[in-house]
């Protein structure tokens, strides 16, 4: 009775009461509590599965609201980061102005309320799969990469330029040393917040969101998370995905590194404006590096690492996009391999006429003694070639039926065949029954001719 005490962790929203009364012939039916949604934290275990179903349906829109806020948070402290920045380099602001102050002091609120929203997102994902799992706690339903992951997150998001002015020493690659602001590494790092784009897209999802496309995946023990839809969009829209990632990419680290240089090279303004800037991103974004342009502090030459770590991923995506579209779909495939085995089939009739003129030339010549070596030579090559020719015709037509049938096709193949079969077994079903029928009715005619026989011989008495 073990088995029934608690649910299929395989299978969500699956509660085990059912199976008592199904297979341990229970038959008392229980009344199912009345619970409203203000009291659903505290009745899990309780809950029937319509209300396990609305309840998780609840938890669902909870965490979409939570993220956001999480994304709404996240932008509005990198506005308010990149107008700080800009007013520093640009127009001279000190970092202990009051309008610096006002701005850093905004961004420490918004990400103070950012940490916690993650803390509730990771709560709220945890009681999601509390409900899919069948748990009574929701701790139970966390893992050490759950916490892991949060703490991650909470450590990229509390990054962000604190009020005030920090200074610490610093030595160009040039070897000159000078105090700099710590806002530069704070600023740049701050952009990693950027991730919750993702995050915001994923959760808005219809993949994500659907309860059936989640029961489905758990029943194929496939887990819809963030990869498989970024997988499915990949699938859908590869050249808007890319297009945007690229785009992305370009613009931030356009910034970035634009931003780094300024902070450590203030007298080099013209040199580092936003074209200058773009053109270092593009070469090395390309991984082309024609070397006129190089970083001139250490923060531009780390940001020109992750710029060619991007580029060679992106690049990588395109060739497996350009490769896709390339290739083959099944009915192509299907004319392509007709083609071929026709066009080989001609090469292999050709090859066996000229192998039977070949031996009829040869027998002729082989009459007149040998008088004509040298034409039998030639003759004798022409007979090998085109038994050549039909030996690899044959092997080229066994190589074309090999990859003419796939995985699916044979999927596909036998459905066709299983159905064919059922129908074939419900029409000998019918049979049957019909022949059934048919023989409890003569039966009966048979009886009333017994009868019949009966009342004829009485009355002939």
């Amino acid at each position: 009775m073990s088995g029934y005490d608690c649910d299929n962790p395989n299978l969500p929203l699956c509660i085990n009461d059912g199976l008592k009364m199904k297979y341990m012939g229970n038959t008392e039916t229980k009344e199912t509590p009345n619970v409203s949604r203000t009291s659903w934290p505290k009745t899990e275990a309780k809950l029937s599965l319509g209300q396990k179903i609305e309840y998780r349906r609840e938890l669902l829109h909870r965490r979409r609201r939570i993220v956001d806020t999480e994304f709404t948070l996240a932008m509005i402290g990198i506005v308010l980061m990149v107008v700080e920045t800009e007013l520093f380099i640009s127009y001279g602001m000190e970092k202990v102005s009051i309008a610096s102050i006002v701005l850093k002091t905004i961004i420490s609120v918004t990400t103070v309320i950012l940490l916690f929203c993650i803390c509730l997102n990771y709560y709220t994902g945890a009681k999601i799969k509390m409900v899919d799992a069948g748990l009574k706690e929701w701790y139970m339903a966390t893992s050490y990469w759950h916490w892991f992951g949060l703490v991650l997150e909470l450590l990229i998001c509390s990054i962000h330029p604190i009020p005030g002015n920090i200074q610490l020493p610093y030595a160009s690659p040039d070897g000159v040393r000078r105090t700099v602001s710590l806002d530069a590494v704070l600023s740049i790092v701050m952009v990693a917040r950027l991730y919750l784009v993702a995050k915001f897209a994923v959760v808005h999802s219809v993949l994500l969101t659907d309860t059936s496309i989640y029961s489905i995946g758990a029943l194929s023990k496939v887990k819809i998370n963030t990869l498989f839809v970024f997988r499915a969009a990949m699938r859908n829209r590869p050249g808007q995905l890319l297009l945007m990632v690229m785009v992305s990419t370009f613009v931030v680290n356009t910034w970035a590194m634009r931003a780094c240089e300024l902070y450590y090279e203030r007298g080099n303004y013209h040199k580092n404006s936003y074209l200058e800037s773009m053109w270092l991103v593009a070469i090395t974004f390309l991984t082309v590096g024609y070397g006129d342009r190089t970083p001139q502090s250490y923060c531009g030459r780390y940001i020109s690492i992750v710029t060619g770590c991007m580029g060679v991923i992106t690049t990588a995506l395109l060739v497996a996009i350009i490769a896709r579209y390339l290739q083959q779909t099944r009915s192509e495939k299907y004319v392509f391999n007709f083609v071929s085995r026709l066009q080989i089939q001609n090469r292999k009739k050709t090859a066996a006429a000229n192998a039977v003129k070949a031996v009829l030339r040869l027998h002729i010549l082989r009459r007149y003694g040998d008088e004509f070596k040298g034409e039998i030579r030639k003759y004798e090559d022409k007979l090998k070639t085109s038994l050549n020719e039909i030996r690899c015709a044959r092997e080229d037509k066994k190589v074309i039926g090999d990859d003419a049938v796939g995985i699916v096709d044979v999927a596909h193949t036998v459905d066709k065949i299983m159905n064919e079969l059922d129908r074939k077994f419900a029409d000998d079903k019918q049979n049957r029954e019909r022949l059934q029928i048919i023989d409890h009715r003569l039966d009966a005619m048979e009886t009333k001719l017994e009868k019949l026989c009966d009342m004829m011989s009485t009355i002939s008495r």
